[in-house]
């Protein structure tokens, strides 16, 4: 039977589109609340109890387009077979890498995906969560809570992409960020509970896979918690993993002479090799900011990223506030983290 999905748009963007009223096996519905990211936990759970369709689907696009609800309404329900699906937006390439090679439930606890992509979750999966805790950010939640009840998590690139822009940059992590709020205290339970050995399969380095709690911790500004496990795989792992976690938690303590001391410790990794193709486009994109693109020959040299060149830049942040350096900053320390996660992963599961 073909399954059928009711996509979710605030009022005022279905009132700019023509949404179309026939009969179909995909058709959208009307969100009270100004986007998908303002839901309740009530408000959520109501929407799926009284759901007559097997999928229901979200989108925070203030800027949705006729033609990209159009690819949407569109799509081949048939392509739904997963618990939950991912409809990557336009240059969603960082969600895209996370969900190819992390596993499962550590690709849900690396991001809000309502940034990165249209959600569809089954309403079956979803009724399933039981003895749900309360969040600000219910729709991720749950999507971590299904990861973690090991309901399958599927990426549909559709043949003519969606070119919804990305929102997520206002949102990056800080360089040297404050506490984490006491709203975020949901994920720091999550991560807290995450245990790489019921995620990973085949682990082949246990370091690495410490090092990957490490790591998640330290994405979303837990940085204590992450010194904890970072600190108990010093010198260990493939490529020392942990040590290069080590490095970026001091570094956004700050506490730059401390974060030099772990680069040190690091020695070579192979993102060094990695990072200059990856923040190449950032470099195009600041290029006629001088102060900006004047980092270039000092983060890169003989085609390798410099650890501590970016500890430079990071502190030179601190010290003149910015805003476009800073800008610049945030998206490659972004880049670096997923990028570094990617690594730690696939590390602790090589032989």
């Amino acid at each position: 039977m073909t399954a059928t999905v009711k996509l979710y748009l605030p009022r005022q963007v279905i009132d700019s589109l023509n949404c179309p009223t026939e009969s179909s096996s995909i058709h959208v519905g009307e969100l009270k609340q100004a986007s998908p990211a303002s839901l309740s936990q009530a408000e959520l759970v109501t929407l799926f109890e009284n759901a007559t369709e097997d999928y229901l689907g979200f989108i925070d696009a203030p800027q949705l387009c006729q033609a990209d609800l159009d690819r949407l309404l569109n799509l081949d329900p048939s392509q739904l077979r997963a618990g939950v699906a991912l409809l990557p937006f336009s240059a969603s390439e960082p969600l895209i890498q996370v969900y190819q090679v992390l596993p499962p439930l550590a690709a849900a606890l690396s991001m809000n995906p309502l940034s990165h992509a249209v959600l569809l979750i089954r309403k079956t999966d979803f009724l399933s969560l039981k003895d749900l805790p309360d969040s600000p950010e219910p729709i991720w939640q749950k999507l971590i809570l299904l990861a973690k009840q090991k309901v399958p998590i599927e990426l549909i690139e559709l043949d003519n992409p969606l070119t919804i822009k990305c929102q997520f940059e206002s949102s990056l992590p800080e360089l040297a960020p404050s506490l984490a709020g006491t709203d975020r205290k949901w994920l720091l339970n999550l991560l807290r509970g995450y245990d790489p050995r019921e995620d990973l399969t085949a682990i082949e380095s246990a370091a690495d896979a410490t090092a990957l709690k490490a790591g998640l911790l330290c994405l979303h500004d837990y940085l204590d918690e992450s010194h904890e496990y970072s600190q108990s795989v010093q010198s260990q792992g493939r490529h020392r993993a942990g040590d290069y976690w080590h490095h970026i938690m001091h570094r956004r303590e700050p506490d730059y002479s401390n974060a030099k001391y772990w680069s040190r410790a690091v020695g070579y990794h192979p993102l060094h090799d990695e990072l200059p193709t990856a923040v190449e486009p950032l470099f195009d994109r600041y290029a006629g900011i001088s102060h900006v693109a004047s980092w270039q020959s000092r983060l890169v040299q003989n085609k390798r990223w410099l650890l501590n060149a970016f500890v430079d830049c990071c502190q030179e942040c601190e010290t003149t506030a910015d805003p476009e350096l800073n800008a610049f900053a945030k998206q490659v320390q972004w880049l670096e983290m997923l990028l570094l996660l990617q690594k730690t992963s696939l590390d602790a599961v090589s032989s």
